[in-house]
């Protein structure tokens, strides 16, 4: 199991920072996405984790959120989601691949 991962955790909780549907230019939304319960050395673990960081983003950038006509995101959150996704992707490949090494050393 991965027990070790306050650094890990803090930055797949950056990994989120999108800016909501709603907020202004400025503004961010960010997200953290707990994963210490999750053995990322299994493709279940690793799983759990993917639906976790996607529910967080479509959460973050208001995916869900519809206008009033329509039944699609807004531009403004499927491209958030797009670049959530995409930074969320990069840290849980790091954090996958520290829980192997880990396991691997014995950690």
């Amino acid at each position: 199991m991965f027990k070790n991962a306050p650094i890990a955790a803090a930055l797949i909780g950056l990994a989120l920072t999108a800016a909501p549907a709603m907020a202004g230019a400025g503004d961010a939304s960010k997200v953290r996405v707990e994963y210490k319960d999750l053995d990322l050395t299994t493709a279940d673990g690793q799983r759990t984790l993917e639906r976790r960081l996607d529910a967080a983003a479509r959460n973050a950038c208001g995916y869900e959120t519809r206008v009033t006509g329509s039944n699609l995101p807004s531009m403004h959150a499927r491209q958030c989601y797009r670049q959530a996704k995409s930074r969320a992707k990069d840290v849980m490949a790091s954090a996958i691949d520290k829980a192997t090494s880990d396991a691997r050393l014995g950690g």
